[in-house]
């Protein structure tokens, strides 16, 4: 019997969302043929769930691991990593073509071609919470969000611990950045987070800047399809509006003409 997350979600095709992963979700996850996983808190998985990867030869790319390390790497009062990570190289849980050179964690030196290792992307050192409002950092969603439209990583899950609080930001922001009007992605982030809902979590979507996002070079099918809509309809309002326009010029101009020509009833009294 399949058993999904709790949270799970399909957020578009071959995207999907999740809470952790425990045992009992793994045949499931399984029949997903997933490529790539993301995580976006800053906690290492567990074995069975580190293991579940290996074994399927997905590769685990903890974003938020990656902005914790380096925040903390900055600070001179920083003391030694109680996460137990490695301090190997280039993960060795993907292709040779794995962005990011941040630490393996969880994989001891990674000096193993076929031993797993956690990916931590070299992410501009910024905290993983750069104010008491911000539930994730923009370098941070920034880097995950070129990550879901690369159709290389394909297909991917994006995970936190709880499926609610990072990841309805996270999912929020792409729904800005697919040009959803914010009531909407409103009601999608408060359909998973229920009662859990959290305002400066929908504050962080409506202020995050979409114009920093760099569009990869091969981006997904769902994704060009939509854009590809978008801009017809974006052609179509702009076409009616200059109609519109067009049409409110010609009426004023009839209205002066009438004017123009009106014959005057004006008598003058000897």
């Amino acid at each position: 019997m399949l058993t999904p997350p709790e949270q799970f979600g399909i957020v578009e095709p071959g995207l999907y969302r999740s809470d952790t992963l425990h045992p009992s979700h793994f045949p499931f996850i399984r029949s997903l043929n997933l490529k790539t996983a993301i995580l976006l808190t800053p906690e290492l998985p567990s074995r069975a769930m580190s293991n579940f990867f290996e074994e399927n030869q997905i590769r685990l790319i903890d974003l938020a691991l990656g902005s914790w390390k380096n925040n903390s790497n900055s600070n001179s009062n920083n003391n030694t990593d109680a996460t137990g990570s490695g301090a190997g190289g280039q993960g060795a849980g993907g292709d040779s073509s794995t962005s990011g050179t941040g630490g393996g964690a969880g994989g001891g030196g990674g000096s193993g071609a076929n031993m797993f290792t956690l990916t931590t992307p070299s992410i501009p050192a910024a905290p993983f919470q750069t104010s008491w409002w911000k539930p994730l950092s923009e370098e941070l969603i920034k880097e995950g969000l070129e990550m879901i439209l690369d159709v290389n990583n394909y297909p991917i899950m994006v995970m936190d611990t709880s499926g609610i609080h990072e990841i309805g930001t996270f999912m929020g922001c792409l729904r800005r950045l697919q040009h959803w009007n914010l009531s909407s992605i409103i009601v999608e982030y408060r359909a998973y987070a229920g009662n859990k809902a959290r305002y400066v979590n929908e504050q962080f979507i409506e202020l995050f800047d979409i114009d920093w996002i760099t569009l990869p070079a091969s981006l997904p099918i769902w994704w060009i399809e939509q854009e590809t809509m978008w801009r017809e309809e974006e052609e179509e309002r702009e076409l009616q509006l200059e109609q519109e326009r067009e049409a409110e010029a010609h009426r004023r101009q009839e209205d002066l003409n009438q004017l123009t020509i009106r014959p005057s009833n004006v008598t003058t009294s000897s």
